[in-house]
This record gives C-alpha cells, structure tokens and sequence, in this order.
C-alpha cells in the first residue's frame, strides 16, 4: 500500500529546481546571524560595572537654552535620575547665533535660522578628557507683524533645535562610549 504524495509548495518546489537560489538563501542566513549586532542603550556582558551612559553626570549649564539642552540629556541619559557615583562627567556649552535667511528689497528680514552650537566634553573620575567634540542644530522662524508671535516663534524654533542638538549630542556620546 502506498502513500499519496503530497504536492509541494510553490516555495519548496522552486527551490529544488534551482538549489542555487536555496544555497544562497542558506548563505545569507548563516552571514546574518554571524552579525554582531548589539543595542546601543544596552550593557555589554563584559563591563566590569555595568554603568554605561546610566553612570553619566551632566554639569549645570549657565544660561536658558543649555537648561533645555541639559535638560533633554539628563532625560535621554539618565531617565531615573543623576547618578551617586558617576564614571563621567559631562560639561557642555551652548552658543546661539541668528542669520537672516529671507530678506526683502528694503532691508526687512521675514525669516531667520537660529543655530545652536555646543561644545561638550566628556571626562572620567580622575579629570581625564576621554571624549571632546562639538554639535550644531538648525531652527528657523518667521518675523511677522505681532512683536510678541515673533518672539514665541523664536523661543519654539530654539526649543526645537535645543532638543535636535541633545539627540545628537546623546547620539555622539553612546557612539563613542561603544568603542
């Protein structure tokens, strides 16, 4: 007595007829999973502490923006709050610079981008600088008749760009602590 065979599946059935497809497959299985892919907010198994960006102070900044900026680090960094004993500490600075972007035939600026630059730098518990480097955010607003919308459209764009310069700012830090 005999069992009926089973048809095969459009996939299964294509790759009998072509094993060069099904090894490539197979290939690019095996390569994918030799990947040494690991999260960047995560710890590795080989930290002696297992601190990480968790184990990062950041210093007071002076004026309102680097408050914002500071702000979103500390969010981003340390979401349950600054470390007792950090490894890092991270001191920034945060300059503002406005540049008329849209000017009429009589010398009237419409519309301005506001630039934020930072320089921060990243030292160990001894004072040692292990990590120093700068980053710059982009906002622009627009002039319009009411003095007091203009000024709200510029406090918004610099928050926006207060908050663009944190991420990347986090962005640079976790970069390099991950070497």
């Amino acid at each position: 007595m005999s069992s009926p065979e089973r048809p095969l599946s459009r996939f299964t059935a294509r790759l009998r007829r072509r094993p060069a497809s099904a090894l490539v497959l197979v290939l690019a299985l095996v390569v994918l999973g030799a990947c040494a892919v690991e999260p960047l907010y995560g710890m590795r198994s080989a930290e002696g502490r297992g601190g990480g960006v968790a184990a990062i102070e950041v210093a007071p900044v002076k004026d309102r923006i680097g408050h914002i900026v500071r702000n979103h680090l500390i969010d981003g960094l340390t979401p349950r709050g600054q470390p007792a004993n950090p490894d890092y500490r991270l001191t920034l600075s945060v300059e503002r610079s406005k540049t008329g972007l849209l000017v009429q035939l009589d010398d009237y600026t419409t519309r301005y981008n506001l630039t934020l630059r930072a320089t921060f730098s990243l030292t160990d518990r001894t004072g040692t600088v292990v990590y120093r480097d700068t980053a710059r955010a982009t906002g622009s607003f627009n002039v319009v008749g009411s003095g007091f919308a203009t000024v709200t459209a510029e406090q918004n764009a610099a928050e926006d760009a207060a908050r663009v310069l944190s991420e990347d700012i986090l962005t640079l830090i976790l970069l390099h602590l991950r070497r």
